[in-house]
């Protein structure tokens, strides 16, 4: 008797995934959400980024001190491979101007006593206005001019003590007590690409799979029919298996997304990658299985397929900040940090980004296990949802 009602059960929830195959492919809606998004959107967001970085970003300098620490610090900005100093001004006014033009995208002030607060071994102040049209117009403002503050804070410090008689190692141990190696082996250009594509990528894996489903579930309810319904017409019991026949169906697209997008995309735009792919693959069942869930259980709330898109405009934001892409989730206020518990997106972003970085499975233990807790609610809340006449 047993063996009969597993077996049964089994085979219910084969008819299931198939029928739930069946629905995506007959759904040419849901069919461009899946495949437009899920096959488009990597490569896009990759060519659009490049390689993550600008070079010889035009700025205006502004040098009210004209004294020769103040020129100096100019020749090593111009040096730089963030930024070119295409104009040299008289006032901030002349600056404003070419940046209201678009010809820089900088400004960088020097004051008037800037020269003479050196040689008082004073702290010297300079102003930088960057463009925030973009983000990289500011990470190269700001990387340039501290990359050259530093090394010109070295170099005055040189100067006086080779005037107060120290020079060689002397002077070199006075400067820098402490060595420091600089070399960034995981992000050696400072890419922008390293910070937002991995992101990108899972992000769009949990979008896609939500607004998908959550579309096929607003077209079921509006031609009345239930997800529930479908155990009318099966010989075995239990809500648990069309949670799970329906979640293999998605399994399946979404694990082949995934790896197209986090195995694949990488490989073709020589992104760094040092994880393998069987421990992407590992990352990928988890996460996958996760939102699968996760879309089943908030799913539920949409009636119409029109809510989808008011909720893309809504949800996608939030959940992109929740991942700690642009503020650091340790900073969080409590409420928004227990807000990110609700997206998996919160803890497989970031297990996809130190995991391409590190190419271990442990350092990401702490997200597997996050995401292990919300598979498990998500089932439990997933399966109740079907009790309800319209689910």
């Amino acid at each position: 008797m047993a063996e009969s009602y597993i077996g049964r059960w089994f085979r219910d929830v084969r008819n299931i995934f198939i029928n739930e195959l069946n629905l995506v492919r007959h759904d040419s809606g849901v069919l461009l959400i899946f495949l437009f998004a899920g096959l488009v959107y990597p490569v896009l967001y990759n060519c659009i980024y490049g390689r993550g970085i600008v070079e010889e970003m035009p700025v205006a300098v502004v040098d009210h001190s004209q004294g020769p620490y103040s020129r100096r610090y100019v020749q090593k900005l111009d040096a730089t491979r963030e930024c070119q100093v295409a104009y040299s001004c008289l006032d901030m006014q002349e600056a404003q101007a070419l940046m209201a033009q678009g010809k820089v995208h900088g400004i960088v002030s020097i004051p008037r006593d800037f020269d003479a607060a050196l040689v008082r071994m004073e702290q010297g102040v300079i102003s930088t206005y960057a463009d925030m049209s973009t983000f990289l117009y500011y990470k190269n403002m700001t990387l340039a001019t501290n990359l050259v503050m530093l090394d010109e804070m070295h170099a005055v410090q040189a100067e006086h003590y080779a005037a107060a008689g120290y020079t060689g190692e002397d002077a070199a141990q006075l400067i820098e007590p402490v060595g420091v190696d600089d070399h960034l082996p995981y992000n050696p250009n400072i890419s922008f690409t390293l910070f937002f594509v991995y992101m990108a990528m899972f992000m769009i894996l949990q979008q896609v799979m939500f607004y998908g489903s959550a579309t096929l579930a607003g077209t079921v309810r509006e031609e009345g029919r239930s997800f529930a319904s479908l155990t009318q017409n099966l010989s075995g019991f239990g809500m648990g298996r069309v949670s799970l026949g329906r979640g293999a169906a998605y399994f399946l697209i979404f694990m082949l997304l995934g790896l197209y997008g986090a195995v694949l995309v990488p490989r073709w735009f020589q992104l760094p990658m040092h994880a393998s792919g069987l421990d992407i693959l590992a990352l990928l069942a988890f996460f996958v299985t996760d939102i699968v869930f996760f879309s089943f259980t908030f799913s539920a709330l949409i009636d119409r397929r029109e809510t989808v898109l008011v909720m893309l405009l809504f949800v996608t934001p939030i959940a992109v900040f929740l991942t700690g892409f642009t503020w650091p989730q340790a900073n969080f206020p409590a409420v928004w940090k227990a807000l990110s518990y609700v997206f998996p997106s919160s803890f497989g972003c970031r297990a996809y980004m130190v995991l391409s970085q590190t190419g271990n499975l442990s350092s990401i233990a702490p997200e597997l296990r996050a995401m292990t807790l919300q598979i498990m609610v998500y089932f439990a809340l997933a399966t109740l949802s079907l009790k309800r006449k319209e689910v």
